[in-house]
Order: C-alpha cells, then structure tokens, then sequence
C-alpha cells in the first residue's frame, strides 16, 4: 500500500512532537517535513506537493485557514488546534477534517481511516450516480447498480465529495456531498447529528451526552447540531 505523505505545521514545539508521534503511529502516513510557521511550509509545499497538511490555526506570520486558501492546488487539510470556534470557518474552506487539541490517539485514528477511504475513492474511475425515489435509493457503482430500501439505512456519513450510505450489510458510495444528499431524504426519517454525519431517526437505541448510539455503533454529536437532537435525549 503506497503510503500517504504529510507534512505539519504547528508554531509550538511541544505540540508538533506529540503530534509528530501521532503520526508516527500510523502505518498509512509518511512524514516528510515539519514547519514552524506557514511561511516556511510554503516552498516544500509548493516542490513537493505533500498529499496532506496537518495545520495548526492560530500561528504567528500566517493564520492557518488564511495560508490553506492560498494553496493552488490545495492538498488535504486537517486542521489540529485549541480553538473550536474556528470549526465552522475550517468547514467552509473544505478542511477534510478539524481536531481539537490535544489530539487523542483513537480520534486521530478514525479520522486517518475516514481520510484513507476517502484517497481510495478518488483514484477509482468509476462514476457514482445515485436516484432517490419515495422508498428507495438506486446507487450506481461503475456498471453495478444498488437498490437500497430507505428504511435499511442506519447512517449517512460524508466523505468530502462523497456519501458513504450504510446499512447493516453493506456500504455503498455516491458521488454527492452529505448536505445536499439528505435534502432529498424524507426529512421525518433523518437528522443531521454531525458535519459528517446524519441518522436514521428510528434506528437510534440511544443518545448518550455527544454520542448517537445505532445498536453497537457509535457516532459523534457536533456542537452546532445538538439542539436537533436534544428531544431524543
């Protein structure tokens, strides 16, 4: 498996060493270089063009979300600082993902799962199409088509460009981003519960603090959709 290359940017030393060893962990990743600002990230950017940027937001030269908007093309960017209320910013400039310091090991875990599914979906040729009627969803893969019933799906989980639909037996992929995929799903029937996750209303078995529970699986609430949820509490 050819591994993914990276690079960090983290203005505080003690913080790009954790960081670094977080890294380090994972079998997927190779580091190529770590920055103290921006501004030196810049030229190794630029000659050789890291896959993936591990970034802080809140940096002396540069902000972290300034310097990311600059990039042409833009490597994939996961955004790793203390402040949570750069979040919705981070979502708007289509970061793959936000982590709040300090990083726990499982969290930085699921989102290297999440970002390697998602590199593997690109470098596929296949055009995935999907038509949502009143009771079901027709999912095309490649020459492969998918019917799904609408009340089989547990979650919909976003992966960038992508929606990953599951169901208890299986996981299929559309080409369609998660916000305008529900839009077209019986609102009675799903709920946004995270930017990367909506459920099936009736398969929740429990809502535990910032945890969606679907029997044994667990997904994230985000902050900014608590509020949707807090009647099933």
């Amino acid at each position: 498996m050819k591994k993914i290359s990276c690079i960090i940017v983290e203005d505080r030393q003690v913080d790009m060493e954790y960081l670094r060893s977080l890294v380090e962990r994972q079998d997927e990743l190779e580091l190529k270089g770590c920055f103290n600002n921006p501004l030196d990230a810049s030229a190794f950017i630029r000659q050789h063009a890291p896959q993936l940027i591990f970034m802080d937001i809140d940096m002396p030269v540069m902000n972290g979300i300034d310097f990311f908007k600059q990039l042409s093309p833009p490597p994939v960017c996961i955004f790793v600082t203390a402040h949570s209320e750069h979040a919705w910013e981070s979502y708007e400039v289509q970061a793959f993902d936000f982590i709040l310091k300090p990083a726990k090991p499982e969290r930085f875990s699921q989102c290297i799962t999440r970002l390697h599914e998602y590199l593997e979906l690109k470098k596929r040729s296949d055009i995935y199409e999907s038509q949502i009627e009143k009771n079901t969803i027709t999912i095309k893969e490649g020459s492969v088509k998918h019917i799904i019933d609408i009340n089989d799906i547990l979650y919909i989980e976003a992966l960038k460009d992508y929606s990953k639909v599951v169901t208890r037996n299986k996981k299929i992929m559309t080409l369609s981003k998660l916000k305008h995929f529900i839009e077209q799903l019986p609102p009675e029937n799903f709920v946004r519960i995270h930017r990367s996750y909506a459920v099936a209303l009736q398969k929740i078995t429990k809502v535990n603090g910032n945890d969606v529970y679907i029997q044994d699986i667990k997904l994230p609430v985000g902050k900014t959709f608590k509020k949707s949820i807090k009647q099933l509490s």
